[in-house]
């Protein structure tokens, strides 16, 4: 059974889509990050002022942001359904490969992490994001080197 996956120029837009989309999403939470670890590294100096306010959420919102943040996934979404310049069925194979391989590293890393502090908390979106970052490297692995 084959599955429609989108044309290959898609990839390009997939590309777009989570480029835009990660700047406007995670560009709050980096400057924050960012500020907070060099508050800390400089001792009781404040280097850098934590404003409660970030740019991009006091610019378009909060709701907005989050949906930037969905747009990056989708972009994400778009980018692995998008065609190979060359589709055949080896990359059918490397795709199903890398799909049940990311599968398997996924529900390791929940299950040590479950094992050893049940008391870390995941939300829906940190699973689902690491599992397509997951997915993108194994099979840009995969492709490169024939393993």
């Amino acid at each position: 059974m084959k599955i429609q996956i989108l044309p290959n120029w898609f990839k390009k837009v997939g590309l777009l889509l989570f480029i835009v989309g990660t700047i406007i999403g995670f560009g709050d939470n980096l400057s924050t990050a960012f500020k907070e670890g060099a508050n800390e590294s400089s001792g009781n100096v404040k280097a850098f002022p934590i404003s409660e306010s970030t740019f991009f959420a006091s610019a378009f919102g909060e709701n907005i942001v989050h949906i930037f943040y969905i747009l990056s996934l989708i972009g994400m979404i778009i980018y692995i359904l998008s065609k190979e310049k060359i589709e055949d069925d080896y990359i059918n194979k490397l795709r199903l490969e890398s799909y049940q391989l990311t599968a398997l590293i996924s529900l390791f890393v929940a299950l040590i992490l479950f094992v050893f502090s049940s008391q870390l908390k995941f939300n829906i979106d940190d699973f689902i994001t690491n599992f397509l970052f997951i997915y993108l490297i194994t099979f840009f692995i995969k492709k490169r080197i024939d393993l």
